[in-house]
């Protein structure tokens, strides 16, 4: 079940990321908003989908992606435009995602005996 939540996360990452229009504005500056969530939402769904790798490459892998995949978007749909403030969301969201990490794991450590955890 992991793996497919996490497989659907990366479909519409790439979705949101590169179609060749940008989605609309529902209010200013909701496109840094949707970076930020977009990037949370993955990177939490690949750590519960790959518990296993060690944290400190896994972290900085996906750390390294989310301004790649900003550049990219240019790159293979050129009507998108490469935007420094997006790939800070994008940054900020891999960040936010690893704190929901930590507070998700502090919590199943808290209340999870130990034959669930």
């Amino acid at each position: 079940m992991r793996y497919l939540l996490f497989a659907a996360c990366i479909l519409a990452l790439c979705y949101g990321l590169f179609r060749p229009e940008s989605p609309p504005d529902l209010f200013e500056q909701s496109d840094k908003v949707m970076h930020l969530l977009a990037f949370a939402v993955v990177a939490f769904s690949s750590r519960l989908a790959f518990r296993r790798v060690a944290g400190w490459p896994f972290w900085a892998l996906l750390l390294l992606l989310a301004p790649l995949l900003e550049w990219l978007q240019h790159r293979l749909q050129p009507s998108r435009q490469f935007s420094e403030e997006d790939m800070l969301a994008n940054l900020l969201g891999v960040l936010l995602g690893l704190i929901a990490w930590l507070v998700w794991q502090a919590l199943r450590k808290r209340f999870m005996t130990p034959q669930q955890v």
